[in-house]
């Protein structure tokens, strides 16, 4: 378990306590260590495995050391769950709202009872929430103009934490020797600035051992559903995950239609069909005859395609691209020099560009 992941856990447990009003130091304590942990380059979880002493980091006292142990080893926290059943989870939703931290969810929840965003969004249009004592009229504005916004990001994930977790999971079932390959596919696949849900494919001959290895992740919280080759899971931090376990010679061909996107994919089958081929998760097909599938550059190369880049499958020009051989080139992490930053006259800028 990467470190932003167990900080995380410590962050959301001091907004809780914040939300009930807790003790202002340990409310302290616990973002101080979210930071300690965030900051530091070793991996805990490995450290915590070797049996280091993690209260020679700064911060972090017997109390807290052996919170993160329980993190790393099973990737829940008691302490966090005991709260999270006191707290609604439309309550701990109204955190996602530009503008709005603990302290005036807290007014939300224990003055006026609120516990979802709906019920948020109509006491700001009656006029409620700048009758609240430290707010006014341009606040409750403010949370008239984001809060839709909010609510449109509770089912979505930032990039940075799917990509942690689809990483951390694909690693541990490539330790499974039965395991031939596994690789994420979906929008984290495709770097897409968030998630609705995360997908990983894997090749095993028994779908059994990767499935169990999965639902035994510390990870995932629940198993939603499990069928021959399918199971989706709940992740600690909300977000479902499907593995699916494919056959080798379909591997590519599932690699490509799971990466998506929906729009890149009903552009590529048409191409398909009017090549008197059929494209979809198990292979290229002439009729009934099996043509590719085991590669995704197989799959293109079918179409008379070069292999397309997961970043650029969003049918934007990525296929006119394709068919000029210009596909452009990716920019890689080597490539990042430096970050220019400013402000111009458009916003509190003092000049133009």
């Amino acid at each position: 378990m990467k470190n932003d992941l167990i900080a995380g856990h410590f962050e959301l447990l001091a907004d809780l306590l914040e939300i009930q009003n807790a003790n202002p130091f340990r409310i302290r304590a616990y973002r101080n260590a979210a930071r300690t942990i965030s900051s530091t380059s070793d991996s805990l979880a490995d450290l915590a495995a070797a049996g280091g002493d993690l209260t020679q980091l700064p911060g972090i006292g017997k109390d807290l050391a052996r919170q993160i142990i329980e993190i790393a080893q099973t990737g829940k926290l008691k302490s966090l769950e005991e709260l999270q059943q006191q707290i609604p989870a439309g309550v701990v939703e109204m955190l996602r709202i530009q503008g709005v931290g603990p302290k005036k969810v807290s007014v939300f929840f224990n003055e006026l009872q609120l516990t979802s965003l709906a019920e948020l969004k109509a006491a700001c249009e009656a006029g409620r929430i700048s009758q609240l004592k430290g707010f006014g009229k341009k606040t409750e504005e403010s949370i008239l103009q984001n809060i839709d916004h909010a609510a449109a990001s509770v089912t979505r994930f930032s990039i940075a934490d799917a990509r942690a977790a689809v990483e951390a999971i694909v690693a541990d079932l490539r330790l499974l020797p039965e395991v031939i390959r596994c690789e994420g596919a979906g929008s984290c696949r495709r770097r897409r600035e968030t998630c609705g849900d995360l997908d990983v494919l894997a090749i095993c001959a028994d779908p059994g051992p990767p499935m169990d290895r999965l639902a035994a992740h510390p990870l995932v919280s629940a198993v939603l559903q499990r069928g021959d080759t399918k199971q989706r899971v709940r992740l600690v931090t909300g977000i479902e995950l499907d593995l699916r376990v494919v056959p080798e010679e379909s591997f590519g061909a599932a690699m490509q239609y799971f990466t998506g996107s929906k729009e890149h994919n009903v552009v590529l089958r048409q191409r398909a069909k009017d090549l008197g081929l059929k494209i979809n998760e198990y292979g290229v097909f002439r009729g009934d005859k099996f043509v590719a599938g085991r590669t995704e550059e197989e799959v293109y190369a079918a179409v008379g395609l070069p292999w397309i880049p997961p970043e650029l499958r969003e049918n934007r020009r990525e296929f006119e691209w394709a068919d000029n051989r210009q596909l452009p080139e990716l920019l890689l992490q080597t490539d990042i020099l430096g970050d220019l930053h400013m402000h111009t006259v458009a916003s509190d800028g003092a000049a133009t560009i």
